[in-house]
């Protein structure tokens, strides 16, 4: 038996029964946090759609839902570590070095008094389309410091769920995953009454002939409907039948999650969700031609007849508005050559500027980072190198490979492609995006490494328990 297993089985003994009158209302507690943090996970994105659009972050009912989220998770965390008498074990070196970033953080609000000729550079005009706009070192360490810590709270509801499986039941989860797909559908029906001009854009592509709307949904940016889109088609495929879903019913939120991907413009969206799309439908594409073979003949011209009428009336309908989304999306990506300042829409020119400015980085920079980020880097690597340095670089990493190596012991062996998927997600979302900092990105992210361990373990191991077959996920 592996070391998490074990130790997953003995502390699930300790807290199974014969706790003192103190202890058990510690795992009570413990147990109320972690289902409440749940619920929030799932609701969040209805918070999202109350409150003013605007791009600076604003405290408003889906921050503070995510506020109240992280402390129920590290709270549930911590009444766990007292009924037990120790930390869980499976992700400590993950926690402890999100403390030690924590402390980076403090170090760089510290070091801001010393630093102030190096900062002066990133006070350059006539930057702040591209840069966005500059930051005072002592916000900027506050707010990456926040970030950190309320995105990778599920890191500490995970190392619950290790102790604790039976608080993550498939029935409860099912229920949390529902409500992100809903959340998902509210905020796509958000986004097409913007294209059909009854709710207003709020942001656009700036160009000479005027302003050009992007279907953001409930969001103020086409990046931050992405990032639910993305993981609500992740859900769809990877929880399949155990979201109680007619398959008719998920493959038309399938389709809508997809078009309003294309009508929003946002790239790394599409290509995520096309990642997505063939890593299972490659899966079962045997499986499909042989249920199509199968049909009876008449069954399947009728099937093809609807089929083809269904494109064919879409086609009429919006297929104007989103060939000329896809071509936009598709020709206008800047200069493809690193080397020139308009790669990727400036991208380019913000990440030789910032290597620009390393040059005269003192070597304590270098190793621990500013604390926050003065340009708007747009790549997460790049962010959390300028943040917290060389050391950040190598904590962040130790984070992601302590949940892989734990996780991936738990999981069933046919299921581990599921993990790789959820990590190449994440890494193509950091190319050009900032997956790490984004505080419901991460949530979505650890719940979705959730729903892989709970509903495809190891069978033999008893970290955790499901009630359907290990690997159906159609």
């Amino acid at each position: 038996m592996s070391d998490t297993a074990s130790f997953s089985a003995r502390a699930g003994h300790r807290l199974s029964g014969g706790e003192p009158a103190g202890r058990s209302r510690w795992s009570s507690a413990a147990e109320f946090m972690a289902i409440l943090a749940l619920a929030l996970i799932g609701v969040k994105p209805f918070f999202d759609l109350f409150g003013k659009k605007v791009p600076e972050d604003t405290v408003d009912s889906g921050m503070v839902a995510t506020a109240i989220g992280a402390l129920l998770m590290v709270g549930s965390y911590v009444a766990v570590a007292v009924v037990s008498r120790r930390l869980p074990k499976p992700l400590a070196p993950g926690l402890v070095a999100l403390i030690l970033l924590g402390l980076f953080s403090v170090f760089g609000l510290l070091a801001v008094p010393g630093r102030e000729n190096f900062l002066e550079v990133f006070t350059t005009a006539n930057v702040d389309q591209i840069f966005g706009p500059y930051i005072r070192p002592e916000n900027g360490v506050v707010t990456q410091a926040a970030q950190l810590a309320v995105g990778f709270a599920p890191l500490a509801l995970l190392a619950v769920l290790f102790v604790k499986p039976a608080w993550f039941s498939t029935s409860r989860l099912r229920w949390i995953l529902l409500l992100v797909v809903l959340g998902a559908v509210a905020h796509c029906v958000v986004a097409w009454l913007q294209v059909a001009g009854v709710v207003p854009y709020t942001y656009f592509f700036n160009e000479p002939t005027g302003k050009i709307g992007r279907a953001s949904g409930g969001y103020f940016h086409p990046a931050s409907l992405g990032r639910l889109l993305i993981f609500a088609v992740f859900i769809l495929y990877a929880a399949g039948d155990r979201l109680r879903l007619r398959t008719s019913v998920r493959y038309l939120l399938l389709a809508i999650m997809v078009a309003t991907a294309v009508v929003s413009t946002h790239r790394m969206t599409v290509v995520s969700i096309a990642i997505v799309i063939v890593a299972f439908e490659a899966r079962r594409l045997p499986e499909l031609v042989e249920t199509i073979s199968n049909l009876p003949f008449r069954t399947a011209v009728w099937g093809a007849v609807g089929l083809l009428a269904l494109v064919l009336f879409a086609a009429v309908r919006w297929g104007s508005f989103v060939l000329d989304r896809v071509l936009y999306v598709a020709t206008r990506v800047g200069s493809l050559n690193p080397t020139n300042d308009q790669f990727l829409h400036g991208r380019g020119q913000i990440w030789f500027r910032i290597a620009e400015a390393w040059q005269d980085a003192t070597p304590d920079i270098w190793l621990f980072g500013l604390g926050y980020e003065p340009w708007n880097t747009h790549s997460d690597p790049l962010r959390i190198f300028v943040v917290w340095g060389l050391f950040g670089v190598a904590l962040m990493a130790l984070i992601f490979v302590n949940l892989w190596r734990v996780t991936r012991r738990v999981v069933a062996v046919e299921a581990r492609w599921l993990l790789t998927l959820l990590y190449v997600l994440l890494g193509v979302a950091a190319l050009t995006q900032k997956p790490t900092s984004y505080s419901y990105f991460m949530w979505l992210f650890f719940l979705c490494v959730m729903l892989i361990v709970v509903s495809f373990p190891r069978m033999d191991t008893p970290a955790v328990t499901a009630t359907e077959t290990v690997g159906e996920h159609k």
